[in-house]
């Protein structure tokens, strides 16, 4: 994923993942885009979310540092439990 994520960017983030893809290991590698606000950090969970829900393993690689505050600060996706419905916040 390349660009800026943001909330007027979380529809178009979200489509590019409703493509058919049958792969089971899915990398995103966000190392060309930028994390602005826990809109971004929130369409990146449900993202993950859905793909995990379907069986799949999921990594996300290749944030910016800025991003990866945010993300380590908002994100459920990377924290224990979140696959058992267990929200850590």
């Amino acid at each position: 994923m390349t660009g800026e994520i943001f909330f007027a960017s979380v529809d178009r983030f979200t489509r590019a993942f409703a493509a058919e893809n049958s792969a089971r290991h899915i990398r995103i590698d966000v190392s060309g885009a930028h994390f602005w606000d826990i809109s971004g950090v929130g369409a990146l969970d449900k993202i993950v979310a859905r793909l995990r829900r379907e069986g799949r393993q999921v990594e996300v690689v290749g944030y910016n540092r800025a991003s990866a505050d945010i993300v380590d600060r908002f994100a459920l996706h990377d924290k224990t439990g979140v696959e058992l419905g267990l929200a850590p916040h």
